[in-house]
């Protein structure tokens, strides 16, 4: 199968699971203070929001918010799944707890998923995507009344919630039951949700990487290293029970970057870079840019089989600035302890050494 991250709030769930120490660093008084009002947040579409605290606060009273930048896109419902970026931010320490922009970890979340934490259903519901949401409470509502030393968060701090949305984008085009060009006929249910996929009739796979775009949406392009949101099936060609899918629960988030930095097959790497939001995508992914030789035994994928998915692009959130100077500092790192390396090999000619594959000629990591 696909590497799925675990959803939802990858980043923020397991802190609520962390047992707390005892809590202080408020101060108890009576004096109720609006969080949104001691806040400035700053920061252009796409990037982090800068947060400015201009006076400590100590204790909130009901959960406030705020839409610092109005949406454009479809409307949130309670049953939405949502592609976001977050910083959850302390007014008492004037420091971040959470960054999803930090630490290049957008998510979807499923709002009416149970685990999920109230306060991110009554932020969203009712704005659309696009929409910048500010929320201020008091940590106790999302942490109890224990705190969560982890984050250096105490039961009483007052703390603020940015929360970017950047998806869906929904395919408006029906799925079709019957296939074309490299498309395997789909079994949909009675709400034209696809099922499986048909075979018969079928072409036998080239051996090398196909992609057809059925339906071209008008949203931003992806990138390779952008998160994308996608709703997907997979199957081995010739075998209609797919090894994956996302159609029956929520949405997925996917980095496309390779399997070895934790991302997903090369083949999604190649056949989605380029596409663009709201766009509906058949693959069909040859061992190589799959599994590699070795196949997926825990999905009963072998090492000669082609893989066909069916990808549907909801959302996109580009990878961040940081992220891709970090990269660059790292190739630049790479490239300098490559060159020290060669400068004290001696100056008689040796066999050449090939290059190492690039991330889309080499086979993806499970």
């Amino acid at each position: 199968m696909l590497r799925r991250p675990g959803r939802p709030l990858a980043l923020l769930v397991p802190a609520l699971l962390i047992p707390a120490l005892a809590a202080c660093g408020s101060d108890g008084s009576d004096n109720e203070q609006s969080v949104i009002s001691a806040v400035e947040v700053t920061g252009e579409a796409g990037e982090q929001p800068e947060v400015s605290w201009n006076e400590q606060v100590t204790q909130t009273g009901d959960l406030e918010t705020e839409v610092l930048r109005e949406g454009e896109g479809v409307d949130i419902t309670e049953d939405s799944a949502v592609l976001v970026q977050y910083v959850l931010s302390n007014g008492y320490t004037r420091k971040t707890a959470i960054s999803t922009y930090a630490d290049d970890a957008p998510e979807v979340l499923d709002l009416d998923a149970e685990e999920l934490p109230d306060i991110f259903a009554e932020a969203l519901v009712g704005e659309q995507v696009g929409a910048r949401v500010a929320v201020g409470f008091e940590s106790s509502e999302l942490f109890g009344e224990v705190g969560n030393p982890a984050l250096d968060v105490n039961n009483k701090d007052a703390l603020l919630l940015v929360i970017d949305v950047l998806g869906p984008m929904p395919v408006d085009v029906p799925q079709a039951e019957e296939g074309e060009g490299i498309a395997p006929d789909l079994v949909l249910d009675e709400d034209g949700v696809p099922q499986s996929m048909l075979f018969k009739g079928i072409p036998k796979p080239t051996g090398e990487l196909q992609v057809e775009t059925v339906v071209e949406g008008g949203g931003p392009v992806v990138r390779k290293g952008d998160t994308v949101m996608v709703d997907y099936i997979g199957s081995v060609y010739a075998k209609p029970k797919p090894f994956d899918t996302s159609f029956d629960s929520a949405p997925a988030a996917f980095p496309l970057r390779p399997a070895s930095q934790g991302g997903v097959i090369s083949g999604w790497v190649q056949g989605l870079s380029g596409q663009t939001v709201g766009s509906r995508v058949w693959l069909a992914v040859p061992p190589e840019l799959g599994y590699g030789p070795e196949g997926n035994e825990g999905a009963k994928i072998k090492g000669t089989d082609t893989l066909y998915f069916l990808i549907e692009i909801l959302g996109v959130a580009p990878r961040t600035a940081a992220a891709d100077e970090a990269d660059k500092a790292a190739k630049k790192a790479a490239a300098d302890a490559q060159a020290e390396v060669t400068e004290g090999q001696s100056e008689t000619p040796s066999p050449a050494v090939s290059e190492a594959p690039s991330d889309q000629e080499s086979p993806a990591e499970q």
